[in-house]
């Protein structure tokens, strides 16, 4: 049995942190495998499943894995290590960050894999370094590394971190169209890129979705989104589209889960809007899956997307996605009539919303499930590549 390793930063809640557990239930009876995490901590915890041996790393890249608030509640020590290596970071940039920490860090054990599942961010950010962990910091034969970013369009597109794929054996896309980005920027990791679609761990899923009852609003469409509250995910620009929808005399009514920084600004503008009756934000979530079940579309008005997770929840639970034409949409969504894939301009996205919601009535999809297997299939093939 192959011994393999993936490295996170914590297992807080996130399509990424929900993408890895999911693939660690389809390949438990297969591999023998460690989760290394930067900050062992965080509500996915739980969900770990029982035979995946969990280690943390030492005090050094623990900081990788904590937000300035989790660090806080830590401690001063934890706080100021971190509030350090953020300064240092913006100094010199993750180029000397992270190699430096990552080489400090030494992971016991050999393996026949090492999988990095997550991707560096901007050269100033503190983000990432799961990628020089599994380069620097693990005997193994075989280093991986997942991209589940739109690469082209990603404030991480830089030179260092074209550089740290490159080193790689095998780099996992998390969708046809993001590996095809992917090269499109970094076109040296030709025959490299691998496609690695997200797993749904679907039996949990449909579990969640009966837990309870979530409130369903008679007469209109009822809309629901899942998405943290900042700029990219597009949920300040559906507002005043949705007020113009409402002027046309279209009824609905939109549930959004999620907290960020903009939601203020969401906020105010829904009262500017005068939708107080017809947008509720719901915060964030454990389990938001009953919201799916009571909606009739499952809205994603993002800038720029890569595969979200709730494109194939969304599969799952029955409910057709309405998103805005990002990297994987039209492949996920578009090629599976599991939706309806919209305008990325304002303008022409509010005509065709306004049109789809008017006709909805009579619009047909298909709601196949998506397969785990073939996604666990793809991740054998990548090993074996």
């Amino acid at each position: 049995m192959k011994k393999l390793i993936f490295i996170n930063n914590n297992m807080q809640i996130g399509g990424v942190q929900k993408s890895l557990v999911n693939l660690l239930w389809e390949l438990s009876p297969r591999y023998e495998m460690t989760l290394f995490l930067f900050d062992p901590e965080g509500p996915l915890m739980a969900e770990v499943p029982p035979g995946v041996r969990v280690a943390g790393a030492g005090p050094l890249l623990r900081a990788l894995g904590m937000s300035h608030a989790q660090a806080r509640g830590k401690g001063l020590l934890p706080l100021l290590w971190r509030g350090f290596l953020v300064v240092l970071t913006r100094l010199f940039t993750i180029r000397f960050v992270f190699p430096l920490l990552s080489r400090r860090e030494r992971i016991d054990g050999e393996y026949d894999a090492a999988i990095s599942y997550l991707h560096n961010g901007a050269l100033r950010c503190f983000y990432g370094g799961c990628a020089e962990a599994a380069l620097n910091s693990v005997r193994a034969p075989k280093k991986v590394c997942f991209v589940h970013c739109d690469f082209e369009r990603y404030e991480g597109n830089n030179a260092y971190n074209a550089m740290t794929l490159s080193r790689f054996d095998r780099v996992a896309a998390v969708s046809r169209s993001v590996g095809e980005g992917l090269l499109r920027a970094v076109p040296g990791l030709e025959g490299k890129v691998f496609p690695v679609h997200n797993c749904y761990h679907a039996r949990r899923i449909a579990d969640l979705a009966r837990a309870y009852e979530a409130p369903h609003t008679p007469g209109v469409l009822n809309l629901f989104t899942a998405a943290r509250l900042s700029r990219e995910k597009g949920v300040l620009r559906m507002i005043p589209i949705l007020g113009r929808i409402r002027d046309m005399g279209i009824g609905f009514f939109w549930r959004i889960a999620g907290n960020g920084p903009d939601r203020e600004a969401v906020q105010g503008l829904i009262r500017a809007q005068g939708l107080e009756g017809q947008i509720a934000l719901l915060g964030e979530l454990d389990n938001p899956y009953p919201y799916f079940t009571g909606a009739d579309i499952l809205l994603v008005p993002s800038y720029v997307e890569a595969a979200p997770m709730v494109f194939g929840e969304a599969r799952l639970l029955g409910v057709p996605v309405f998103t805005t034409d990002t990297s994987s949409a039209r492949e996920l969504i578009g090629e599976s009539n599991t939706g309806r894939v919209l305008p990325n301009e304002d303008g022409a996205l509010l005509k065709e919303l306004a049109r789809l919601l008017r006709d909805f009535d009579q619009l047909r999809f298909d709601l196949a499930p998506p397969d785990d297997r073939l996604a666990a299939a793809e991740f054998d093939r990548l090993l074996e590549g």
